[in-house]
Protein backbone atom coordinates (compact mmCIF):
# COMPACT_ATOMS: atom_id res chain seq x y z
CA UNK A 1 0.00 0.00 0.00
CA UNK A 2 1.69 3.28 -0.60
CA UNK A 3 2.36 6.22 1.63
CA UNK A 4 -0.35 8.22 0.08
CA UNK A 5 -3.02 5.82 0.69
CA UNK A 6 -1.98 5.00 4.07
CA UNK A 7 -2.09 9.00 4.74
CA UNK A 8 -5.82 8.64 3.40
CA UNK A 9 -6.88 6.04 5.79
CA UNK A 10 -5.18 7.78 8.80
CA UNK A 11 -6.83 11.15 7.89
CA UNK A 12 -10.10 9.28 7.70
CA UNK A 13 -9.33 7.57 11.17
CA UNK A 14 -8.70 10.51 12.61
CA UNK A 15 -11.30 12.83 11.15
CA UNK A 16 -8.98 15.81 9.99
CA UNK A 17 -6.02 16.12 7.43
CA UNK A 18 -3.44 19.04 8.38
CA UNK A 19 -0.22 20.30 7.22
CA UNK A 20 1.96 18.39 9.56
CA UNK A 21 4.35 21.74 10.06
CA UNK A 22 1.90 24.07 10.95
CA UNK A 23 2.02 25.08 14.78
CA UNK A 24 -1.27 27.36 17.14
CA UNK A 25 0.17 29.36 19.94
CA UNK A 26 -2.19 30.42 22.93
CA UNK A 27 -2.85 33.58 21.45
CA UNK A 28 -5.63 31.72 18.67
CA UNK A 29 -7.41 30.55 21.35
CA UNK A 30 -9.59 31.96 24.09
CA UNK A 31 -10.44 28.60 25.14
CA UNK A 32 -9.16 27.84 28.70
CA UNK A 33 -9.04 23.63 28.04
CA UNK A 34 -7.28 23.96 24.77
CA UNK A 35 -4.50 27.01 25.56
CA UNK A 36 -3.81 24.65 28.80
CA UNK A 37 -2.93 21.50 26.41
CA UNK A 38 -1.11 23.93 24.26
CA UNK A 39 1.00 24.59 27.24
CA UNK A 40 1.54 20.95 28.33
CA UNK A 41 2.26 19.92 24.53
CA UNK A 42 4.68 23.01 23.34
CA UNK A 43 7.08 21.86 20.34
CA UNK A 44 7.61 25.08 19.10
CA UNK A 45 8.20 28.83 20.04
CA UNK A 46 7.11 30.11 16.84
CA UNK A 47 3.43 30.50 15.37
CA UNK A 48 2.79 29.72 12.03
CA UNK A 49 -0.34 32.53 12.16
CA UNK A 50 0.30 35.18 14.03
CA UNK A 51 3.38 37.57 13.04
CA UNK A 52 6.72 37.95 14.22
CA UNK A 53 9.02 36.12 15.99
CA UNK A 54 8.37 35.79 20.22
CA UNK A 55 10.57 33.88 21.95
CA UNK A 56 8.07 33.42 25.32
CA UNK A 57 5.34 31.92 22.67
CA UNK A 58 3.90 28.39 23.42
CA UNK A 59 2.48 26.57 20.13
CA UNK A 60 1.95 23.60 19.74
CA UNK A 61 1.28 21.65 16.69
CA UNK A 62 -1.70 22.04 15.00
CA UNK A 63 -2.85 17.92 14.15
CA UNK A 64 -1.79 17.73 17.78
CA UNK A 65 -4.66 20.13 18.73
CA UNK A 66 -6.60 18.92 15.92
CA UNK A 67 -6.74 15.28 17.34
CA UNK A 68 -7.03 17.34 21.15
CA UNK A 69 -10.14 18.96 19.99
CA UNK A 70 -12.01 15.51 18.33
CA UNK A 71 -10.88 13.36 20.86
CA UNK A 72 -12.82 16.37 23.46
CA UNK A 73 -16.20 16.68 21.43
CA UNK A 74 -16.27 13.06 20.77
CA UNK A 75 -16.74 12.76 25.09
CA UNK A 76 -19.71 14.11 24.59
CA UNK A 77 -21.00 13.41 20.66
CA UNK A 78 -20.86 10.95 18.61
CA UNK A 79 -22.41 9.75 15.51
CA UNK A 80 -26.13 9.16 15.65
CA UNK A 81 -25.63 6.43 13.56
CA UNK A 82 -23.68 4.90 16.61
CA UNK A 83 -26.07 7.03 19.07
CA UNK A 84 -29.22 4.69 18.03
CA UNK A 85 -31.33 7.46 16.73
CA UNK A 86 -33.69 6.94 14.57
CA UNK A 87 -34.01 8.27 11.08
CA UNK A 88 -37.24 8.21 9.37
CA UNK A 89 -38.15 9.69 6.26
CA UNK A 90 -41.30 10.14 6.64
CA UNK A 91 -40.93 12.35 9.34
CA UNK A 92 -38.13 14.86 7.97
CA UNK A 93 -34.97 12.59 9.12
CA UNK A 94 -33.62 12.30 12.11
CA UNK A 95 -35.69 11.94 14.96
CA UNK A 96 -33.86 14.59 17.48
CA UNK A 97 -31.19 17.11 17.17
CA UNK A 98 -28.24 16.62 15.27
CA UNK A 99 -25.46 19.39 14.10
CA UNK A 100 -23.26 19.27 11.73
CA UNK A 101 -19.47 20.12 12.67
CA UNK A 102 -19.48 23.51 11.46
CA UNK A 103 -23.03 24.11 13.57
CA UNK A 104 -21.52 21.93 16.87
CA UNK A 105 -18.68 24.44 16.84
CA UNK A 106 -20.84 27.12 17.57
CA UNK A 107 -22.54 25.49 20.61
CA UNK A 108 -19.49 24.22 22.31
CA UNK A 109 -17.54 27.56 21.68
CA UNK A 110 -13.60 26.55 20.26
CA UNK A 111 -13.03 30.43 21.54
CA UNK A 112 -10.64 30.99 18.14
CA UNK A 113 -9.16 34.49 17.99
CA UNK A 114 -7.39 34.09 15.02
CA UNK A 115 -9.52 34.56 11.67
CA UNK A 116 -6.75 32.12 9.85
CA UNK A 117 -6.82 29.63 12.18
CA UNK A 118 -10.55 29.04 12.46
CA UNK A 119 -10.58 28.87 8.09
CA UNK A 120 -8.15 26.34 8.38
CA UNK A 121 -9.86 24.08 10.72
CA UNK A 122 -12.93 24.31 9.12
CA UNK A 123 -11.05 23.33 6.17
CA UNK A 124 -9.47 20.48 7.83
CA UNK A 125 -11.85 18.90 9.92
CA UNK A 126 -14.44 16.68 8.20
CA UNK A 127 -17.77 18.13 7.89
CA UNK A 128 -19.90 15.31 9.68
CA UNK A 129 -23.08 14.89 11.73
CA UNK A 130 -23.42 14.85 15.38
CA UNK A 131 -25.62 14.39 18.27
CA UNK A 132 -25.81 14.09 22.10
CA UNK A 133 -23.86 10.72 23.51
CA UNK A 134 -26.74 8.01 24.96
CA UNK A 135 -29.47 10.80 23.60
CA UNK A 136 -32.15 9.04 24.94
CA UNK A 137 -30.26 7.95 28.30
CA UNK A 138 -30.73 10.27 31.08
CA UNK A 139 -27.20 12.20 31.54
CA UNK A 140 -25.08 11.59 35.22
CA UNK A 141 -26.29 14.80 36.54
CA UNK A 142 -29.53 14.14 35.73
CA UNK A 143 -29.32 10.54 37.19
CA UNK A 144 -28.19 11.74 40.50
CA UNK A 145 -30.32 14.55 40.53
CA UNK A 146 -33.28 12.48 39.96
CA UNK A 147 -32.26 10.42 42.76
CA UNK A 148 -31.75 13.53 45.16
CA UNK A 149 -35.33 14.65 44.49
CA UNK A 150 -36.61 10.80 44.88
CA UNK A 151 -34.41 10.28 48.15
CA UNK A 152 -36.27 13.70 49.57
CA UNK A 153 -39.72 12.87 49.15
CA UNK A 154 -38.94 8.92 50.02
CA UNK A 155 -37.80 10.08 53.37
CA UNK A 156 -40.46 12.71 54.05
CA UNK A 157 -43.17 10.20 53.02
CA UNK A 158 -42.27 7.07 53.30
CA UNK A 159 -39.58 5.93 55.83
CA UNK A 160 -37.46 8.09 58.07
CA UNK A 161 -35.48 6.56 60.24
CA UNK A 162 -34.90 3.16 58.72
CA UNK A 163 -34.55 4.42 55.14
CA UNK A 164 -31.02 3.12 54.66
CA UNK A 165 -32.96 -0.42 55.16
CA UNK A 166 -36.54 -0.16 53.45
CA UNK A 167 -37.07 -1.34 50.27
CA UNK A 168 -37.70 1.62 47.31
CA UNK A 169 -40.76 -0.07 45.67
CA UNK A 170 -40.73 2.91 43.15
CA UNK A 171 -36.73 2.32 42.07
CA UNK A 172 -36.28 -0.18 38.66
CA UNK A 173 -33.36 -1.85 38.78
CA UNK A 174 -33.38 -2.67 35.72
CA UNK A 175 -33.57 0.78 34.26
CA UNK A 176 -29.70 1.44 33.68
CA UNK A 177 -29.70 5.46 33.97
CA UNK A 178 -32.08 5.55 37.44
CA UNK A 179 -30.50 4.90 40.84
CA UNK A 180 -31.55 3.77 44.12
CA UNK A 181 -32.42 6.95 46.38
CA UNK A 182 -30.80 6.04 49.51
CA UNK A 183 -27.70 6.04 47.75
CA UNK A 184 -27.53 9.45 47.08
CA UNK A 185 -25.42 10.46 50.21
CA UNK A 186 -22.40 7.89 49.18
CA UNK A 187 -22.31 9.76 45.64
CA UNK A 188 -22.72 12.86 47.64
CA UNK A 189 -20.04 12.30 49.64
CA UNK A 190 -17.86 10.65 46.72
CA UNK A 191 -18.16 13.62 44.28
CA UNK A 192 -16.99 16.18 47.42
CA UNK A 193 -14.14 14.17 47.75
CA UNK A 194 -13.55 13.81 43.97
CA UNK A 195 -14.10 17.36 43.37
CA UNK A 196 -12.28 18.65 46.32
CA UNK A 197 -14.66 20.80 48.40
CA UNK A 198 -13.14 20.49 51.82
CA UNK A 199 -12.01 23.22 53.74
CA UNK A 200 -9.81 23.26 56.40
CA UNK A 201 -10.44 26.78 58.52
CA UNK A 202 -7.40 27.53 60.65
CA UNK A 203 -7.71 28.97 64.43
CA UNK A 204 -7.28 32.48 63.41
CA UNK A 205 -10.52 32.02 61.66
CA UNK A 206 -13.57 34.28 63.30
CA UNK A 207 -16.67 32.87 63.47
CA UNK A 208 -19.81 34.89 64.54
CA UNK A 209 -22.39 34.14 65.78
CA UNK A 210 -25.30 36.49 66.85
CA UNK A 211 -28.13 36.69 69.44
CA UNK A 212 -30.75 39.16 69.30
CA UNK A 213 -31.66 40.51 72.87
CA UNK A 214 -33.43 43.46 74.92
CA UNK A 215 -31.51 46.57 74.37
CA UNK A 216 -31.13 46.00 78.67
CA UNK A 217 -30.01 42.54 78.25
CA UNK A 218 -26.68 41.55 78.32
CA UNK A 219 -24.85 37.77 77.19
CA UNK A 220 -21.12 37.44 78.34
CA UNK A 221 -19.92 33.66 78.10
CA UNK A 222 -19.39 31.47 75.37
CA UNK A 223 -22.52 29.37 76.83
CA UNK A 224 -25.01 32.25 76.22
CA UNK A 225 -23.77 32.82 72.59
CA UNK A 226 -22.63 29.78 71.64
CA UNK A 227 -24.56 26.81 70.94
CA UNK A 228 -27.90 26.22 72.65
CA UNK A 229 -27.53 23.23 75.53
CA UNK A 230 -29.80 20.82 74.85
CA UNK A 231 -32.64 20.79 76.45
CA UNK A 232 -33.18 24.51 74.83
CA UNK A 233 -32.87 22.72 70.94
CA UNK A 234 -36.58 22.70 70.86
CA UNK A 235 -36.89 23.84 67.06
CA UNK A 236 -35.95 21.91 63.64
CA UNK A 237 -33.58 23.73 61.91
CA UNK A 238 -32.40 23.17 58.10
CA UNK A 239 -29.44 20.78 59.08
CA UNK A 240 -30.36 19.85 62.99
CA UNK A 241 -33.91 18.49 63.76
CA UNK A 242 -35.36 19.32 67.41
CA UNK A 243 -33.09 18.02 70.13
CA UNK A 244 -29.85 18.00 68.70
CA UNK A 245 -28.00 21.53 69.22
CA UNK A 246 -25.01 22.42 66.35
CA UNK A 247 -23.17 26.12 66.36
CA UNK A 248 -24.78 28.22 63.64
CA UNK A 249 -22.63 31.02 62.33
CA UNK A 250 -21.30 33.17 59.82
CA UNK A 251 -17.76 34.83 58.36
CA UNK A 252 -19.54 38.41 58.72
CA UNK A 253 -22.09 40.23 61.29
CA UNK A 254 -24.92 40.91 58.33
CA UNK A 255 -25.02 36.92 57.34
CA UNK A 256 -25.01 35.80 60.80
CA UNK A 257 -28.08 38.06 61.63
CA UNK A 258 -30.27 37.65 58.65
CA UNK A 259 -29.76 34.08 58.94
CA UNK A 260 -31.11 33.58 61.81
CA UNK A 261 -33.50 36.70 62.55
CA UNK A 262 -35.70 38.81 60.81
CA UNK A 263 -37.13 42.36 60.88
CA UNK A 264 -39.68 43.78 63.06
CA UNK A 265 -40.89 46.63 64.40
CA UNK A 266 -39.52 46.70 67.93
CA UNK A 267 -35.78 48.14 68.34
CA UNK A 268 -33.37 44.82 69.56
CA UNK A 269 -29.71 44.84 70.69
CA UNK A 270 -27.36 42.17 68.34
CA UNK A 271 -24.73 40.66 70.38
CA UNK A 272 -22.05 38.71 68.62
CA UNK A 273 -19.54 36.25 69.81
CA UNK A 274 -16.68 36.09 67.97
CA UNK A 275 -15.12 32.48 68.40
CA UNK A 276 -12.16 31.17 66.93
CA UNK A 277 -11.59 27.23 66.58
CA UNK A 278 -9.61 25.50 69.36
CA UNK A 279 -7.49 23.44 66.44
CA UNK A 280 -7.68 23.46 62.47
CA UNK A 281 -11.48 22.44 61.76
CA UNK A 282 -12.19 20.24 58.89
CA UNK A 283 -15.60 21.11 56.85
CA UNK A 284 -17.50 20.51 53.78
CA UNK A 285 -17.75 23.71 51.73
CA UNK A 286 -21.03 24.14 49.60
CA UNK A 287 -20.26 26.46 46.80
CA UNK A 288 -23.12 29.07 45.45
CA UNK A 289 -21.55 28.35 41.98
CA UNK A 290 -19.07 25.70 40.80
CA UNK A 291 -16.93 26.92 37.23
CA UNK A 292 -17.87 23.37 34.89
CA UNK A 293 -14.42 22.47 33.47
CA UNK A 294 -14.01 22.94 29.76
CA UNK A 295 -14.68 19.57 27.71
CA UNK A 296 -11.33 20.32 26.11
CA UNK A 297 -9.55 20.41 29.74
CA UNK A 298 -8.54 16.76 29.68
CA UNK A 299 -7.97 16.15 33.40
CA UNK A 300 -10.87 17.84 34.86
CA UNK A 301 -13.49 17.03 31.97
CA UNK A 302 -14.36 14.13 33.89
CA UNK A 303 -15.97 15.66 36.46
CA UNK A 304 -18.41 17.95 34.69
CA UNK A 305 -21.27 16.14 35.11
CA UNK A 306 -20.59 16.02 38.80
CA UNK A 307 -20.26 19.81 38.74
CA UNK A 308 -23.19 20.49 37.07
CA UNK A 309 -25.10 18.20 39.67
CA UNK A 310 -23.83 19.37 42.72
CA UNK A 311 -25.00 23.07 41.24
CA UNK A 312 -28.52 22.02 41.20
CA UNK A 313 -28.06 19.96 44.49
CA UNK A 314 -26.51 22.93 46.45
CA UNK A 315 -29.45 25.11 44.95
CA UNK A 316 -31.88 22.78 46.55
CA UNK A 317 -30.14 21.84 49.56
CA UNK A 318 -30.35 26.08 50.97
CA UNK A 319 -33.47 27.22 49.29
CA UNK A 320 -35.94 29.22 51.57
CA UNK A 321 -38.42 26.68 53.34
CA UNK A 322 -41.32 28.48 55.43
CA UNK A 323 -41.49 28.55 59.23
CA UNK A 324 -44.69 27.11 59.66
CA UNK A 325 -46.52 23.05 60.04
CA UNK A 326 -44.46 21.68 57.58
CA UNK A 327 -40.86 22.90 58.34
CA UNK A 328 -40.13 20.06 60.13
CA UNK A 329 -40.45 17.88 57.22
CA UNK A 330 -38.96 19.94 54.61
CA UNK A 331 -35.72 20.25 56.39
CA UNK A 332 -35.71 16.34 56.96
CA UNK A 333 -33.25 15.22 53.84
CA UNK A 334 -30.76 18.18 54.51
CA UNK A 335 -30.92 17.12 58.23
CA UNK A 336 -30.08 13.30 56.93
CA UNK A 337 -27.18 14.87 54.90
CA UNK A 338 -26.08 16.56 57.61
CA UNK A 339 -25.96 13.30 60.08
CA UNK A 340 -24.20 11.83 57.01
CA UNK A 341 -21.61 14.13 56.99
CA UNK A 342 -21.20 13.97 60.82
CA UNK A 343 -21.23 10.44 61.44
CA UNK A 344 -20.28 8.50 58.18
CA UNK A 345 -18.35 10.59 55.80
CA UNK A 346 -14.75 11.01 55.76
CA UNK A 347 -12.48 13.46 53.85
CA UNK A 348 -10.36 11.50 51.28
CA UNK A 349 -7.42 11.35 54.11
CA UNK A 350 -9.83 10.20 55.94
CA UNK A 351 -10.57 12.92 58.36
CA UNK A 352 -13.90 13.22 59.82
CA UNK A 353 -15.56 16.92 59.50
CA UNK A 354 -16.44 19.38 62.10
CA UNK A 355 -19.42 20.81 59.69
CA UNK A 356 -20.88 22.40 56.59
CA UNK A 357 -20.18 26.03 54.57
CA UNK A 358 -23.27 26.46 52.45
CA UNK A 359 -24.38 29.82 50.63
CA UNK A 360 -26.25 31.90 53.05
CA UNK A 361 -30.14 31.74 51.75
CA UNK A 362 -30.61 35.41 52.85
CA UNK A 363 -27.60 37.30 52.05
CA UNK A 364 -26.78 36.73 48.80
CA UNK A 365 -22.88 36.13 48.07
CA UNK A 366 -22.12 35.05 51.40
CA UNK A 367 -21.79 32.03 53.54
CA UNK A 368 -22.93 30.76 56.45
CA UNK A 369 -21.72 27.71 58.42
CA UNK A 370 -23.09 24.84 60.83
CA UNK A 371 -20.58 23.50 63.10
CA UNK A 372 -20.86 20.16 64.94
CA UNK A 373 -20.45 21.63 68.33
CA UNK A 374 -22.41 21.35 71.20
CA UNK A 375 -23.03 24.05 74.09
CA UNK A 376 -20.02 22.01 76.42
CA UNK A 377 -17.35 22.41 73.41
CA UNK A 378 -18.08 26.51 73.28
CA UNK A 379 -15.53 27.63 75.75
CA UNK A 380 -14.65 31.21 77.85
CA UNK A 381 -11.81 33.23 76.60
CA UNK A 382 -9.97 31.97 79.43
CA UNK A 383 -11.25 28.19 79.96
CA UNK A 384 -8.95 25.45 79.57
CA UNK A 385 -9.27 24.11 76.32
CA UNK A 386 -10.57 20.67 76.90
CA UNK A 387 -9.70 17.38 74.52
CA UNK A 388 -13.09 17.84 72.33
CA UNK A 389 -13.55 21.11 72.41
CA UNK A 390 -14.10 23.38 69.37
CA UNK A 391 -14.68 26.85 69.31
CA UNK A 392 -13.35 29.70 72.17
CA UNK A 393 -14.89 33.19 72.23
CA UNK A 394 -12.36 35.71 71.47
CA UNK A 395 -14.95 38.75 71.94
CA UNK A 396 -17.90 40.43 71.95
CA UNK A 397 -19.19 43.08 69.87
CA UNK A 398 -22.84 44.89 69.92
CA UNK A 399 -25.33 47.01 68.12
CA UNK A 400 -28.39 48.37 68.40
CA UNK A 401 -30.73 47.10 65.24
CA UNK A 402 -34.31 48.75 64.16
CA UNK A 403 -36.43 45.81 65.07
CA UNK A 404 -35.47 41.98 64.04
CA UNK A 405 -37.01 38.62 65.89
CA UNK A 406 -36.14 35.60 65.89
CA UNK A 407 -37.41 32.91 63.08
CA UNK A 408 -35.14 30.08 63.20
Amino acid sequence: MGMAKQQQISDWERGFSCDKYLTVCNNCFEEDGINNFIKEHQTSTTCSFCEGYDEDAIASKLELVLEHILNSIHYEWGDPNNEGLPYETREGGWQGEVYDTWDLFEIIELGIVNYNVSQLIMDSIDNQQWCEREPYSLKIDETYMYGWNHFCSFVKTKSRYLFLNARNLDYNTKQHDEMDPVKILDVLGSIINRVGLIEVVSIDTEILRVRITELDEDLTTAKDLGSPPTQFATMPNRMSPAGIPMFYGAFDMETAVSETYQQCSNNKKAICGIFRPTRELVLVNLPEKSNVPSLFDEHKRETRSYIRFLQNFVHDFVKPIARDDRAHIDYVPTQIVTEYFRHVFKSEDGRQVDGVIYPSSKNEGHRAMVIFATSEQCLNTDELSENDALLRLNRIESEILNGYTQVS
